[in-house]
């Protein structure tokens, strides 16, 4: 840009300010800003001694030239733009009443300058401070006024010229900075515009490989499933043969082969789960759902694996429930997951699958359904992370093999598909509760908000 030579301003910057876009812009400014202040501070010097004989003022001057030009290297050194603007403001603040004081009439070239300090303290260190300032040399002003003769027509004479540029140079300078910081703020702006562009690239880059993704699972997974389905048939064949002819030690070994046979299918089932879920591509056919209906054939369902726990599952509902617009195969996968996740962490305990209506969340009601058991429990490390993918809260070997880490995750993310909430609390020795709030709506309501 006009103002600033290739690199020349952002080699007076130090890199942790250059990171940011709001700390360049203002570096920036600061650096352009001082080194144009001095070059004011220097001319009004010259002119002074030009137009007057030399007096105190004229080092206060070369102070002042000296400390604005110091600006950029303390910058540099601090690695902040607040400390070099809180020193000059508080510079600029004692040196120049004390230029009109040792001048001794009011008013003084030096008032001119006074808006700049204001506009500095804002931009830098705050709009609190820029008033502060604002005040200080407002009262300073009257102070001054009132106290100090005029000057008289040979000293203002003589002081006219240093008037007229110090008045020019304080309103170029004033127009100046807000120009270095609109330039500085419109490069920031074109360089976030491109930043936001790339993202969007990249987003799309990674939509479309998720899309892609989730296309291969979508037909390996077909390729992975039918052969072992007809594994896992072959199996159950073999295990009813051998089984008939009398040799149970083959038996156990052809039963290990098709639990792992399950277990592998449950696993594929879940990764297509997960990886449609994440491209948007679940299809939800939303009905009227028989809550009570469902519960029990969930609790039917279940009981033998409690069993296997000695556990009991109990059912619990609270009154009539109303009928559910909901996806009823997506629902029923939600509730056996969560059953059979406490089954497996409650071993001689109890399993409680219950469902309330609770009152109105906005315009309609709700239904609550809960999973409740008495098992191990989990900490609050534990609660943190349990509904992410791929995340076991017990990882011993024996747990994995019971599971992906991917069940929760998924059960999450259909609830919050079909409008609800999930909710876990534990405590660790005393047991978990699972709860799911579904609204209580239409058909063609829930239809309309998926």
């Amino acid at each position: 840009m006009a103002y600033d030579p290739p690199g020349l301003i952002e080699r007076m910057i130090p890199a942790t300010l250059l990171a940011n876009h709001e700390t360049r812009l203002r570096a920036r400014t600061l650096v352009v800003g001082s080194l144009g202040l001095t070059v004011c501070a220097l001319v009004i010097n010259v002119v002074r001694m030009v137009t007057a004989p030399p007096d105190l003022n004229l080092v206060i001057t070369f102070m002042t030239v000296l400390a604005l030009g110091l600006l950029p290297y303390l910058q540099y050194k601090t690695g902040s733009y607040r400390i070099p603007a809180g020193l000059i403001t508080a510079f600029l603040l004692v040196t120049l009443p004390t230029y009109i004081i040792l001048l001794g009439v009011f008013p003084a070239p030096a008032l001119l300058v006074y808006p700049i300090v204001p506009l500095l303290a804002a931009f830098f260190l705050g709009p609190v401070v820029g008033l502060l300032s604002a005040a200080a040399l407002a009262g300073a002003t009257l102070v001054l006024g009132s106290l100090l003769p005029n000057p008289d027509p040979e000293l203002l004479a003589t002081l006219s010229r240093t008037f007229i540029v110090v008045g020019a140079l304080a309103t170029f300078m004033s127009a100046y900075l807000a120009w270095v910081y609109e330039g500085a703020r419109k490069q920031a702006e074109a360089e976030l515009r491109a930043l936001n562009v790339a993202l969007e690239d990249a987003r799309q880059v990674a939509d479309a490989a998720n899309r892609s993704k989730t296309e291969f699972l979508r037909h390996v997974s077909h390729e992975l499933r039918t052969p072992l389905n007809s594994i896992l048939g072959h199996g159950e064949l073999l295990r009813e043969e051998l089984a008939e002819t009398g040799q149970d030690s083959l038996v156990a070994d052809v039963t290990r082969i098709s639990d792992a046979g399950e277990h592998l299918l449950a696993l594929i089932n879940e990764l297509l789960d997960i990886s449609r879920i994440e491209a948007g591509a679940v299809d939800l056919d939303i009905t009227e759902i028989d809550l009570q209906d469902m519960l029990t054939k969930v609790a039917d369902t279940m009981r033998p694996l409690a069993s296997a726990q000695h556990t009991e599952l109990k059912l619990a509902v609270a009154g009539p429930l109303p009928p559910v617009a909901s996806d009823a195969r997506r629902l029923r996968q939600v509730l056996l997951n969560l059953v059979s996740n406490a089954c497996k962490f409650t071993e001689r305990g109890e399993i409680t699958l219950g469902a309330a209506v609770v009152g109105p969340v906005g315009s309609v009601g709700s239904v609550h359904l809960w999973v409740r058991d008495t098992g191990i429990g989990m900490t609050p490390e534990q609660l943190a992370q349990i509904f992410e993918p791929f995340v076991q809260v017990d990882s011993s070997l024996e747990r994995r093999e019971k599971g992906s880490g991917l069940g929760l995750s998924i059960a999450r993310r259909l609830v919050e598909l079909l409008g609800g909430r999930i909710a876990v609390t534990s405590e660790y020795g005393r047991g978990t509760e699972f709860g799911v709030w579904l609204p209580l709506r239409a058909v063609a309501d829930a239809a309309l908000d998926r």
